[in-house]
């Protein structure tokens, strides 16, 4: 799990086979990759998979930081609200989505829509952000509760030019509105100084994780070892079987032997009896003849 200066921050996912187990029974933990701490920029950065249709929520706790805090929350760069935490303890807080104080609407993993429209190639530049859950904890002052302000975030389908979605394929939306049981109040605070620190959740489909060697893929099925016949021990019938079949064996290389001298000899007298046929050649007669009519 993400941590900084006794600050921890983790993503909770809708409850999926592949992911760990998380203090609430509905949600799951997601597996962290790559974690990563670049204590100049006081970021945390790691990795998690995502899956298309699940929704999920930002979860931190402050064990050890005096100050009360805010985490702030932002998705593919957009500002979503956050909670506030008074001080150390083992209380977490949790943020699920977007209120307008009655409902909540939730976080949602996303198919990203590409076009090949040339036109969306000039505002690749303003969605360099897409694919981050970002976390940034203030030290801040409270001064009471207020009502909840709605939130007019509504994260919008974001669509860029197939050329510049950098191997990415999802957003990040919102579900469709929940109606709150309860009406929540907000926490009136500022803040004091600087980000404590940043938390930086890169998500991506499993598969792309496992491609790109940030996460193992799953153990193989061992395959089945074909059984192995071990010899028997050989009975009196094998051996006079095998005895018999060496015999005939034997029988037949000395038959092909013997066809195979008598195909010589008869080559051979075959050879002579045309040469002993061939007539003599006759010397040229030294005479000669006179032409007619010479």
């Amino acid at each position: 799990m993400p941590q900084y200066n006794g600050l921890s921050c983790w993503i909770e996912i809708e409850n999926t086979s592949t992911y760990h187990g998380s203090s609430n029974p509905h949600t799951t933990v997601a597996t962290e990759y790559h974690i990563e701490a670049f204590h100049d920029h006081k970021t945390v950065t790691c990795y998690i998979a995502a899956e298309v249709g699940k929704s999920f929520s930002v979860g931190w706790k402050n064990l050890s930081c005096p100050a009360p805090t805010a985490g702030h929350v932002f998705m593919d760069g957009n500002e979503c609200g956050g909670r506030v935490l008074y001080g150390p303890s083992a209380i977490c807080a949790r943020h699920e989505g977007v209120t307008d104080t009655r409902t909540l609407r939730q976080f949602t993993f996303s198919s990203l829509t590409l076009t090949d429209d040339d036109a969306y190639l000039a505002h690749s530049s303003s969605h360099e952000k897409l694919g981050l859950i970002e976390v940034a904890i203030y030290p801040v002052q409270i001064f009471g509760f207020v009502p909840v302000i709605s939130n007019s975030s509504t994260l919008s389908e974001i669509k860029i030019h197939e050329r510049s979605k950098r191997a990415l394929t999802q957003q990040i939306r919102l579900a469709e509105p929940k109606t709150l049981s309860v009406p929540q109040d907000a926490v009136a605070h500022r803040f004091t100084g600087p980000p404590i620190v940043t938390f930086v959740f890169r998500y991506r489909p499993k598969d792309m994780l496992i491609a790109h060697g940030i996460a193992s893929p799953p153990p193989q099925l061992k395959r089945k070892q074909p059984a192995i016949e071990l010899p028997r021990a050989p009975s009196p019938d094998d051996q006079d079987d095998s005895s018999e079949v060496e015999e005939m064996q034997a029988l037949r290389a000395k038959l092909d032997a013997l066809e195979a001298k008598h195909v010589e000899r008869k080559r051979k007298s075959h050879i002579k009896e045309e040469e002993e046929n061939i007539p003599p050649v006759t010397e040229p007669s030294q005479k000669k003849a006179k032409l007619r009519g010479a």
